[in-house]
């Protein structure tokens, strides 16, 4: 768990960290709710009902890395080294190799 602070200013405005913001998915202009229950406050994005899926932007945690990282870092899983070596070879180098039906197949 990550603790994030904020100060209330004398109009009794909170600003968000950016921290927060990401992980809530939200921007300027955007609402947020203040939910009180028994465990104590807790901050959502207020989102437009007639979009239900938007009531889950920023509901999962963040992960460790970016969509372009994990493209970048898995991208070539299961290729051979002499696949590896091919692609690597030059700028614009492509590989294909023939799938299980038969059919050239672009790796």
């Amino acid at each position: 768990m990550r603790i994030k602070t904020a100060t209330i200013s004398s109009k009794g405005q909170l600003v968000l960290p950016k921290e927060v913001r990401e992980r809530l998915g939200v921007g300027q202009g955007d609402e947020v709710e203040f939910v009180m229950d028994d465990q104590g406050v807790h901050v959502r994005p207020k989102r437009d009902a007639d979009n239900p899926f938007l009531a889950w932007v920023g509901a999962l945690p963040q992960g460790e890395e970016t969509t372009e990282e994990f493209i970048r870092n898995t991208r070539h899983e299961g290729l051979t080294d002499e696949e590896l070596r091919l692609l690597r070879s030059g700028p614009g180098a492509q590989v294909f190799r023939i799938g299980p039906d038969g059919k050239e197949e672009r790796v």
